[in-house]
């Protein structure tokens, strides 16, 4: 038995991985740390030419369930791993891998099975590059009847195919059902993979290597050279992705939240950088960041004393999701109630269901609706009397019309919505005003 490793996860995203050069630079990053899980995504686009491999095999399983000939597709991705192999000296022996690949495809086997295998064949060049053992995560990760990562099954068999002492590199972005059939996370879910593996392994951080530095306090395309956010709480990285901030899966911080494990976001291609850290707890007195989404749309329902109807807000949720659309805000007032939808969702027929089941329980005395909306959110975990007025005041001078205004109960963050013509110069202006001259 060797020394034991301290328990720290690593995770690269595709962008790290897309090719040999990338692959040998996450090599160094991993070689000069004491990681003992390496969790590794499928090989990224290597350029705006390139399709990503999850598209490519979800084709070939399309095609093939079809009785079409994938052979096409199934070249493109099969080419992918015969370079990365051959440029890396890992002699896998992928062309039997592939072969075998391509009869399973043929065969039959499930959308789920082809769609994990960009992420089965990364982690089975990179281990041999790396000279960490391959860990198969479909052998540890289970999911339960409902779909979800049974925690306490999962920790049983992570025990017992791993020890103190090897280091390991695993695929993302699956694991396999109480009947071992292999089951894939949403996209982007390879995230979520090395988050499990982290509470699975006691891990105290948990480092996501990317192609940012960080989390930023705003989106660089609308805001001059926005600063790097060194620590941020969960919370407050919820409210921001709420937002529009969206760099990691909603379920990956989940587990690493409730599990007291910090977050290290980091740049595969600037590793001198300490990236961010989100924390469990992070108390600053200072605002965090801004963040923002166009396309929404606003429907106001008026009526004399309309918040005396007791039931009115939950008829209303129920009437919207039994057409198909998720609520996102309910500002309310005595005789008004307005619901702030995702554009996307309220096409006009939908619209036009939805006032007839709502008029058909009450007699209103107008229904309006404002398309075309932006919402923006500054985001503090200390957000006292001080920045609140600071915020109020930047928001009123922007000379903008505001649809509505909201601030959480956990003084947390304040989210508005305005005309989306506006968004770029309403985003750009308040993180230059609340941001930049601290």
């Amino acid at each position: 038995m060797g020394r034991k490793i301290k328990e720290i996860v690593c995770k690269f995203g595709g962008s790290s991985l897309a090719d040999a050069t990338m692959v040998m630079q996450v090599a160094r990053i991993v070689c000069g740390s004491p990681a003992r899980f390496v969790v590794v995504s499928a090989p990224g686009k290597r350029d705006k030419q390139d399709i990503k491999i999850t598209d490519v095999l979800l084709s070939c399983y399309k095609k093939a369930e079809a009785k079409e000939n994938f052979d096409k597709e199934f070249n493109l991705f099969a080419n992918r791993m015969k370079e990365l192999d051959k440029e890396l000296g890992t002699s896998i022996g992928i062309d039997k891998l592939l072969n075998n690949f391509y009869e399973e495809i043929r065969s039959g086997v499930s959308e789920s099975y082809v769609a994990s295998r960009g992420e089965y064949f990364s982690a089975q060049i990179i281990s041999k590059y790396l000279g960490y053992k391959f860990l198969d995560a479909k052998d540890f990760i289970t999911f339960d009847k409902q779909g979800k990562v049974d925690l306490e099954i999962s920790r049983i068999k992570f025990a017992s195919i791993t020890n103190s002492w090897d280091k390991y590199v695993i695929p993302g972005f699956y694991g396999a059902d109480v009947n071992g059939n292999i089951k894939i996370f949403s996209r982007g879910g390879s995230d979520i993979t090395g988050a499990v593996v982290a509470v699975l392994c006691g891990a105290k951080i948990y480092q996501n290597w990317t192609d940012v530095d960080g989390f930023l306090q705003c989106d660089p395309r609308f805001s001059k050279n926005p600063k790097l956010i060194a620590k941020i709480s969960y919370a407050e990285l919820r409210e921001l992705s709420y937002a529009g901030a969206n760099v990691l899966h909603p379920d990956c911080t989940r587990f690493l939240r409730e599990n007291n494990i910090v977050l290290n976001l980091r740049n595969t291609f600037n590793p001198a950088c300490k990236g961010s850290f989100i924390m469990p707890k992070c108390k600053q007195k200072k605002l965090t960041g801004i963040a923002g989404q166009k396309g929404f749309c606003i429907i106001s329902f008026e009526k004399f004393n309309i918040n005396s109807s007791l039931d009115f807000v939950s008829e209303i949720y129920n009437i919207f999701a039994q057409n198909g659309v998720g609520v996102e805000h309910i500002p309310t007032g005595i005789d008004n109630i307005s619901v702030v939808v995702r554009q996307s969702d309220i096409t006009e027929e939908k619209l036009s269901k939805i006032g007839e089941q709502i008029t058909q329980k009450w007699t209103l005395d107008r229904i309006s609706v404002v398309r075309e909306v932006a919402l923006v959110s500054v985001v503090g975990a200390m957000l006292n009397k001080k920045a609140e007025r600071k915020v109020m005041e930047q928001i009123y001078s922007l000379g903008t019309k505001v649809f509505m205004l909201n601030k959480s109960t956990q003084a947390m963050s304040i989210i508005f919505a305005f005309p989306q013509k506006d968004f770029e110069k309403v985003l750009g202006t308040l993180h230059k005003n609340l941001f930049c001259d601290r």
